[in-house]
């Protein structure tokens, strides 16, 4: 594909599509006119650089609507939209019912399967409006930010003409559709048992005739962390949408994903050592358990913490030099 047509493709996915073919023949028109006969390749550049970014030409050609979620990453929105639903409602609902159940149920039956029912009804529908919201918020970011334009992050530059996509893209270097969606989906999960139910991470002792569960968390103390917790959330959900729109590594992303990793890593730290996060009741059941003295049973888990640490940052580590690698190729 000549860099003529691939500039106009740029152009032209933007647009509506009733309006495309037409925008393409007045602007292959056009090209042409501001072009010498012959032209050499210099030129052709030259020109295509004077009309300037793609997407701002394609706002030119369509002056009179402004969309939300516009034309080229729309079919993007609702395939996310429709993965993180399809996610968000089941996980919802998943953890609404878990945590119904273990609450006291000697009410009669009839009250039981009501208690069933509405909370089911409700998670479905608390995870649809959440699940609507964030990816729409996702997606203005995404376009307002010119992250799909291959660029940094609300990067003010001037625009180049080696920045039109080319083809093919190396094996090496493309993302499967499984990648975002498995990480749409331990995102919406992590987030939404940490947030929403931090009581469901909890031991289960089910002697005879008890029922108990002991959560990990001191829930005043987790409360601290949740601002960062979200922040990150969202930052998570955005570079799966990337990956998702993108289906190829680049610089930016692989930059994005790199600040991801290290986010994930330095809250993964702190929340491990924090000696105040973790329930003392824990502690103490965890020490009749061991057979230790409580002190000893704090000690050895936060041993334990710390290892986890060293293994997650050197998995972190691993995943940004293969992802900055696969970037290069």
């Amino acid at each position: 594909m000549s860099i003529i047509e691939r500039y106009i493709l740029a152009v032209t996915e933007r647009l509506p599509e009733e309006m495309r073919y037409d925008v393409a023949e007045e602007l292959r028109s056009n090209i042409e006119d501001m072009l010498p006969e012959n032209a050499a390749e210099d030129e052709i550049r030259s020109v295509l650089e004077k009309l300037g970014n793609p997407r701002k030409l394609a706002q030119e050609y369509n002056p009179g609507k402004r969309f939300l979620i516009g034309p080229a990453l729309y079919d993007n929105y609702i395939s996310v939209l429709k993965t993180v639903v399809a996610i968000a409602i089941p996980v919802l609902m998943c953890l609404s019912l878990l945590d119904w159940f273990n609450k006291d149920t000697s009410a009669e039956i009839g009250k039981v399967w009501a208690g069933l029912f509405s909370n089911a009804i409700g998670s479905a529908l608390e995870g649809g409006l959440q699940a609507a919201f964030w990816v729409t918020l996702v997606f203005v970011i995404i376009e307002r930010s010119g992250v799909n334009e291959n660029e940094l992050p609300f990067a003010r530059k001037k625009w180049s003409i080696d920045e039109l996509p080319t083809s093919p893209v190396p094996k090496k270097a493309l993302i499967s559709r499984a990648d975002p969606i498995v990480s749409m989906f331990l995102t919406i999960l992590f987030t939404s048992l940490i947030y929403l139910k931090p009581q469901l991470i909890a031991v289960y002792i089910n002697d005879p005739g008890r029922s108990e569960a002991i959560r990990l968390f001191d829930n005043d103390r987790l409360k601290l962390f949740i601002p960062a917790i979200l922040l990150l959330a969202l930052f998570q959900l955005c570079i799966a949408v990337w990956k998702f729109i993108q289906m190829r590594w680049t610089l930016p992303l692989a930059v994005a994903n790199a600040v991801q990793d290290v986010g994930s890593a330095l809250l993964f730290i702190i929340m491990c050592n924090d000696r105040l996060l973790f329930n003392p009741d824990f502690f103490e059941k965890l020490s009749q358990w061991l057979k230790l003295p409580l002190d000893t049973t704090i000690d050895k888990w936060f041993t334990g913490m710390q290892a986890a640490s060293v293994i997650f940052i050197v998995i972190c580590a691993i995943n940004i030099i293969f992802t900055l690698r696969k970037c290069k190729r």
